[in-house]
């Protein structure tokens, strides 16, 4: 039997399920590794190689951390404070929405939590602006999305983990930066059609109106900031770090530690490791080779990064692109690069894949594109048509983004020269 092939007709068929069903395929995809890898005579101890239990301790001390910024109100503070400093220079607005949204998500977060948080603000603020909310939630999505890959945050965390078994290290900034520059990019096209510099309203937040940080919220901005610190100036682990971090402010009573481990997105963990597993067993039984062969024959080393971005962008209309996208396309991209030899960056190929696929997460298929249009119709009460004109606009959105993103793929801006790797 040919279990190459069989191997990928059940990641599509684990994919289609979560799709169509709407469920975490993280335990489907563990259930369906470990029927695949018996039939394919993998024993357990193989098949559960798969699971990486230093990204699952990293991740959940990351989350667990900034659960207790989130819960202590420390985050939601912060971002007051912030908008308030741009007084009446209220076409800062948007601007800032991208700017706040993104140092929130790099700083640990990411894209899931800073996406609630900030998309959840920033519609609310609109409809206090009297300013549209769809754009500046837009503003604040894009930015969480764009800064989501930093070291620190999950998406980083998880790029590392996938790539250093590849034998892939020191390339953190550079996916960073490409993220980073892919978000900042369709934001400017959105600030354009938006008329985003033509924002004029009274900022109903003033500094003196709100209250000051209290002793736990300080003391949980000193932890994030030693953390940073520590994590990207002296190289210590961030997941084991961020533990150490939350064990103080749980000694000094700075957070509830029940509501912030009910926080940790333990379905995303599960969703993440999950398919993780199942592609490593694919990977076992010869189906990262197959597939990585067929797209190579498509492919000329100048068309080999355009190819994986449109990829990932589709594949992230109906997959998560943590969850589903970067865990079997990381694998493929280290077999493209060792069939094409010098001429082709692994480097460049995730950067491009990783930042086409957030560029498609603004889709209302996706957690994104949802995010926005639950915060919108929970602050106003919305029709069936407009609700509808939005899923429409959103696709769109994400349909252009995924074209731009390719397009800068083939110009070869995810290589950035080169200059961080």
């Amino acid at each position: 039997m040919n279990f190459a092939l069989i191997s990928l007709v059940v990641l599509a068929i684990v994919v289609a399920v979560g799709f169509i069903k709407k469920i975490n395929i993280g335990f489907f995809s563990i259930g369906a590794a470990f029927l695949l890898g018996m039939a394919g005579d993998l024993s357990a101890k193989d098949i559960t190689k798969g699971f990486s239990s230093s990204m699952f301790v990293t991740l959940v001390g990351v989350t667990f951390l900034f659960g207790m910024a989130s819960q202590n109100g420390t985050l939601d503070l912060f971002s007051k404070k912030v908008v308030a400093l741009v007084g009446k220079r209220t076409y800062l607005i948007p601007i800032l929405m991208f700017a706040l949204s993104a140092f929130i998500s790099a700083i640990g977060p990411g894209h899931i939590a800073a996406g609630i948080l900030m998309t959840t603000f920033a519609v609310y603020l609109a409809f206090e602006l009297d300013i549209n909310p769809m754009a500046t939630a837009l503003y604040a999505k894009l930015g969480a999305n764009a800064g989501c890959a930093s070291p620190l945050s999950m998406t980083g965390i998880l790029a590392k983990n996938l790539s250093e078994p590849l034998g892939y290290t020191g390339f953190g900034l550079h996916l960073f930066l490409t993220t980073l520059l892919s978000g900042f990019v369709f934001t400017a096209i959105m600030y354009v059609y938006y008329k985003g510099y033509k924002v004029k309203a009274d900022n109903p937040l003033k500094l003196s109106d709100i209250p000051a940080f209290n002793r736990n919220q300080k003391i949980t901005m000193l932890a994030i900031a030693v953390m940073v610190v520590c994590c990207i100036g002296f190289k210590l682990d961030t997941g084991l770090f961020a533990f150490v971090a939350a064990a103080v402010l749980i000694l000094l009573g700075c957070a509830d530690e029940k509501k912030a481990i009910k926080g940790i997105p333990w379905g995303t963990l599960m969703l993440i490791c999950g398919v993780g597993l199942l592609v490593n067993v694919i990977d076992k039984l010869g189906g990262i080779t197959l597939i990585s062969d067929f797209l190579s024959s498509l492919m000329t080393k100048s068309t080999a990064t355009p190819i994986m971005a449109a990829t990932s962008g589709i594949l992230s209309w109906v997959s998560s692109t943590t969850g589903v996208v970067m865990p079997t396309l990381y694998p493929i991209a280290d077999n493209i690069v060792k069939n094409f030899g010098d001429g082709v960056s692994y480097v460049e190929i995730i950067s491009a894949l990783t930042a086409t696929s957030f560029a498609a997460a603004i889709s209302p298929l996706s957690t994104g594109g949802a995010i926005i249009m639950s915060s919108y119709s929970a602050a106003k009460e919305t029709t069936t048509e407009e609700m509808n004109k939005m899923f429409r606009t959103l696709f769109l959105l994400s349909v252009m983004n995924v074209v731009i993103n390719v397009v800068m793929s083939a110009l070869g801006v995810f290589n950035l020269g080169g200059l961080f790797y």
